[in-house]
C-alpha cells in the first residue's frame, strides 16, 4: 500500500511496514513490553501511594488552614485546599480501583451464590 503526504505528493511515495502478527490481535491483549515501559498494577500501586502520600500531607497541615487563610486570604486557601484534596484522592482512587480489579479478576475462580 502506497501513503503519499499532502504536502509532498510529487516526492517519492513511502511503503507501509509489513502486518506483524502483533498487528492482527485486538485492544484489550495486553502488549506489555518489559524494556519500554511499567506494567498497569505497577502504575496502580505508584498512584496509590502518591495519592496516599498527598492526603497524609494534607491531613498534616488542616490545623494550620486557619491562619493561612488570615495571611493569604480565605478563598485562594480553602480553593487551594480543595483542589489539593481532589487530586490526592482522585489518584488513589485510580491506583486503588486498578488494584482492586486486578485482584478480582486473579480470584475469580467462578461462580460465588
Amino acid at each position: 500500500m502506497t501513503i503519499r503526504n499532502a504536502e509532498h505528493s510529487r516526492s517519492r511515495p513511502m511503503t507501509e511496514p509489513a502486518a506483524t502478527a502483533r498487528g492482527s490481535r485486538s485492544e484489550d491483549t495486553d502488549d506489555w513490553d518489559r524494556d519500554s515501559e511499567l506494567s498497569e498494577t505497577s502504575k496502580a500501586v505508584i498512584a496509590t501511594v502518591v495519592g496516599l502520600a498527598l492526603l497524609i500531607a494534607a491531613f498534616a497541615v488542616v490545623g494550620r488552614l486557619g491562619g493561612w487563610a488570615a495571611d493569604y486570604g480565605t478563598i485562594l486557601v480553602y480553593l487551594a485546599f480543595f483542589l489539593w484534596m481532589s487530586i490526592a484522592g482522585r489518584v488513589f482512587w485510580w491506583g486503588a480501583d486498578k488494584l482492586i480489579a486486578e485482584v478480582r479478576k486473579k480470584s475469580n475462580t467462578g461462580d460465588r451464590r
